[in-house]
């Protein structure tokens, strides 16, 4: 039932209580309560379809009094006395997840783990969660066909986090471990602008895209060759 996508997401998950937005069929709420990673779960779910399958499923596990479906956007489904240690927001974009963080953090109480799963330009969540004083205490990649994903683990910091413009873009911890997938990904990248930068003209027009191309290119560059300083 779990893809192994969200299953790595569930290797994070801990405390007593997770909330997991954008939920689906609540299948990542379920798995945690089954395998003993959590006792309770808050699904929230701001489109109809995958909010009535997760309701039938928490249903059909007979997990009614342990999971608690919610309609609703993002974490505004939370109030004060909703006692949460994880938070897991999957299967979205980068600058989605960081608007969700932005727009309903203020209903989350504590400062529970966040564990976001982006699909695309993971530099937004980091920003946002620097911001808020959460450091990355873990990040992985998972490549699922053609497809690489960023699962990115934050715990709070009474310090907050200064992380440079690099570490915001790859991930601190990314360029520290310098991992085959993550190398992959870049080398990925890289082929992508310059199949772009051989298809664009060289006109007055295109000139300052073909200068940001360039400059990316050679940030790409320079991390694949391992200087980030």
């Amino acid at each position: 039932m779990l893809n192994e996508r969200l299953r790595l997401v569930s290797d994070y998950i801990t405390g007593n209580t997770l909330v997991d937005i954008g939920s689906d069929h609540a299948y990542l709420p379920i798995y945690a309560i089954e395998n003993g990673l959590c006792q309770s779960a808050i699904c929230g779910e701001v489109v109809e379809g995958p909010f009535d399958s997760s309701v039938k499923n928490v249903k059909e596990k007979n997990m009614d009094d342990k999971i608690e479906v919610r309609f609703g956007d993002g974490l505004k489904i939370l109030n004060e006395s909703d006692q949460v240690d994880t938070i897991t927001i999957c299967g979205m974009g980068g600058p989605l997840i960081a608007s969700i963080i932005e727009t309903g953090f203020k209903n989350v109480s504590g400062k529970p783990r966040i564990i976001a799963q982006a699909n695309t330009y993971p530099y937004k969540v980091r920003q946002v969660m620097s911001i808020l004083n959460y450091q990355v205490s873990d990040e992985r990649q998972y490549k699922d066909g053609p497809h690489f994903y960023d699962i990115i683990v934050f715990d709070y910091c009474p310090d907050k986090p200064s992380y440079s413009e690099r570490e915001l873009r790859f991930g601190p911890l990314n360029l520290v471990r310098r991992t085959d997938l993550f190398i992959d990904d870049l080398e990925r990248e890289k082929q992508h602008i310059e199949k772009i930068l051989l298809g664009i003209k060289e006109t007055e027009q295109n000139k300052g895209k073909i200068t940001e191309l360039k400059k990316e290119l050679q940030v790409l560059n320079e991390v694949i060759d391992h200087d980030h300083s």
